[in-house]
């Protein structure tokens, strides 16, 4: 750990997607239950999941945009507006009935609870898709603030929603812990800033994307945030 952390631990701040749960692989069964509708209209396409899915890593619209599914179709000529709309539609409802929280992710909040700590949600997602989904996997009432892209029309790793966050927390950089799966989008910009990080690495499913600095910390499982925390603590009350 950094020796240069001075300062009481005030708030922890969380990625959410592939944080709290594997968002890829609810979105890679959505992607599958879009092939199986395509099989039964009589439209096969080649490839499986993970070729549609890879319409949405591509960076070309985002990884959320339903234009991803658009040109999937278009591009294996089975484009009809009528599947277009069923296709967004089995989408949406399969990437969230599909998310579960990896284990002990829910106890551990009732732990954080009970700590004088802020606790805040950083994401790219929308603000209508980040509530969605803290209500699915229960959630919801854990956090002190909840800062989606629409809140700041930037996306990580732009140091503006980080700076955004601390602010509607009102601490400073250095009174903070960012806990994220991504290198890159979330621990290096973290780091940045000044904030602790605790890399995520069990929930990193980031292959095609480039790396980024190393956190303070690394996560094999999400209870292990309680450690970063617990250590974050002991370091600031050494004599």
């Amino acid at each position: 750990m950094d020796e240069s952390f001075y300062g009481p631990l005030e708030a922890v701040v969380f990625d959410m997607d592939n944080t709290f749960f594997d968002f890829v692989g609810a979105k890679l069964e959505a992607c599958r239950q879009i092939l199986d509708y395509l099989k039964r209209e009589g439209k096969p396409v080649s490839g499986n999941e993970e070729a549609l899915f890879g319409y949405f890593v591509r960076g070309t619209h985002g990884f959320e945009a339903h234009e991803n599914l658009r040109d999937f179709l278009q591009d294996n000529a089975v484009f009809t507006a009528r599947h277009y709309d069923t296709c967004r539609t089995i989408y949406e409802k399969e990437k969230l009935e599909n998310l579960e929280l990896y284990p002990g992710v829910k106890t551990t909040f009732d732990e954080l609870k009970k700590l004088d700590l802020k606790l805040a949600v950083l994401t790219d997602a929308d603000g209508a898709h980040t509530s969605a989904r803290l209500e699915k996997v229960g959630l919801e009432g854990y956090f002190d603030k909840v800062v989606s892209f629409d809140m700041t029309g930037h996306k990580k790793p732009d140091p503006i929603p980080f700076r955004f966050v601390l602010q509607e927390l009102g601490v400073k950089a250095k009174a903070a812990l960012f806990v994220g799966d991504s290198l890159r989008r979330d621990i290096t910009p973290a780091r940045e800033l000044g904030l602790k990080t605790a890399y995520a690495a069990y929930g990193d499913r980031n292959c095609q994307e480039e790396k980024g600095q190393e956190g303070d910390f690394k996560l094999r499982a999400f209870p292990e945030v309680l450690d970063c925390i617990a250590a974050l603590k002991s370091d600031f009350q050494k004599p």
